[in-house]
């Protein structure tokens, strides 16, 4: 059990039934070797089917909700310095480097900042799922340390969180698709940046069809094909998958290219805890990420109830 379900245990004073506990990877070793050990046995986490689905988006979500004609869930961004911003999921991203924030100490103004967002988060009703400093192997060449950095960072953030009440939170670790497949060695490796199965209640990837926009190849590839990878490191550590950020950039086979996600989502549905569709503008580098025609509302919208997801 991760001591975040352990704190929930003890505050409600009764036995907790199993969670996914994640089985590792021989990468994931070599980070334990570097980090403080867990000193409780894991116990094996609960399915996530025998819990709620959240589906959403982020970015223009109350227009996409009105054009599918569904309520859906918010994921949001904020900075750990600034103020605490809720949705089902939330991004908390660093303003500081992660050493900093490992080593931060009662009183000091990066301590009092989680102790911040500690009492935000506690303060909304059900759960919300959070990730500290999402795609940290990118979040890398802004200078902010180490994947041992990262982890001792994410660590400290946890502890934080949970000492001071937050157990609502569900920790939700987020990487790039593409760090999934990369090898041992390469410094996007997922496994070299993972915080340990005590400390991460969901795996979740930011994934994309790109195409030919941003980092696209041309090649025009299904969800399955980019999610297929961290989807298999959350059933290796037996954690319920988190689509974090999903999308695909524009084209007369968007819809389909919904649909067929949808299917793969119906089909991995006992694996998957939410998905939250990327609905905001890229900007300059050619990507066009936002539904806009029926059709895709159509197939988003079938998605949602062919799921029975929540908000």
């Amino acid at each position: 059990m991760s001591l975040l379900s352990s704190t929930r245990a003890a505050l409600r004073g009764k036995p907790r039934t199993a969670r996914h506990g994640r089985a590792g990877f021989v990468a994931g070793a070599v980070m334990l070797a570097l980090v403080a050990p867990v000193a409780s046995v894991q116990a094996p986490a609960l399915a996530a089917s025998s819990k709620p689905f959240y589906f959403g988006a982020s970015g223009e979500v109350s227009q996409l909700a009105r054009q599918t004609g569904e309520s859906l869930g918010e994921h949001v961004f904020g900075q750990l310095s600034g103020p605490v911003r809720t949705g089902r999921f939330t991004n908390v991203e660093s303003n500081a480097r992660w050493s900093t924030i490992a080593n931060a100490t009662s009183g000091s103004a990066i301590y009092r900042d989680m102790v911040r967002w500690a009492k935000g988060l506690k303060a909304e009703n059900g759960p919300i799922m959070v990730s500290f400093d999402h795609e940290p192997e990118a979040a890398h060449d802004r200078g902010l340390g180490t994947s041992g950095d990262f982890v001792a960072a994410w660590r400290k953030f946890h502890r934080v969180l949970v000492s001071n009440g937050a157990t609502n939170v569900e920790f939700s670790w987020t990487m790039t698709s593409y760090s999934f497949s990369a090898k041992a060695g390469d410094r996007r490796h997922a496994a070299s940046w993972y915080p340990g199965d005590a400390y991460v209640d969901n795996v979740a990837s930011d994934s994309y069809n790109w195409y030919k926009c941003g980092p696209g190849r041309g090649s025009w590839v299904s969800l399955e094909s980019v999610a297929k990878a961290p989807l298999a490191f959350a059933k290796a550590h037996h954690k319920p998958y988190v689509l974090a950020e999903w999308g695909s950039q524009s084209g007369a086979r968007r819809a389909t290219w919904l649909t067929q996600a949808k299917n793969w989502m119906v089909e991995n549905r006992s694996a998957i805890r939410g998905a939250f569709y990327y609905q905001t503008p890229r900007g300059s580098d050619g990507c066009h990420l936002k539904l806009t025609t029926g059709p895709e509302f159509k197939a988003f919208g079938a998605m949602k109830r062919s799921l029975n997801a929540k908000r």
